[in-house]
């Protein structure tokens, strides 16, 4: 039985042009030739659950001062991981809210979030 897609409530604050394609416990969110937003709910590594926000490295701090709750990837304790991507984790107090900010910001096509690539742009022509 396929699981169903986690934090589904978000795509309500999407566009409803949105492409969205399941992978092994993780939903990628493709809009206009760019991958926006991956949604990821797994017991493995659990601490990589929540939505995960395509951008570049020059966007991280604008972002997280927008939204407080986003965070950089960490792989062990203390260990942070070089990466273009952000985690807004599903654990963190304020998840919901974030989360619907990051989806508005998607919404209002926030040049900061997104990543054109060829799997995009082959997926919402």
């Amino acid at each position: 039985m396929k699981k169903p897609m986690p934090f589904d409530f978000l795509i309500d604050y999407l566009p409803a042009s949105v492409v969205i394609k399941p992978a092994i416990g993780m939903y990628y969110i493709y809009w206009e030739k760019k991958i926006v937003l991956i949604f990821r709910k797994l017991n493995k590594n659990s601490h990589h659950n929540g939505v995960w926000i395509a951008t570049t490295r020059e966007h991280h701090a604008s972002l997280k001062a927008d939204i407080p709750a986003i965070t950089d990837f960490v792989f062990n304790e203390g260990e942070v991981f070089d990466t273009a991507w952000l985690l807004l984790s599903d654990e963190h107090d304020d998840f919901e809210t974030a989360a619907i900010q990051l989806c508005e910001l998607v919404s209002r096509r926030d040049k900061r979030i997104g990543k054109p690539t060829a799997k995009a742009a082959e997926l919402t022509r």
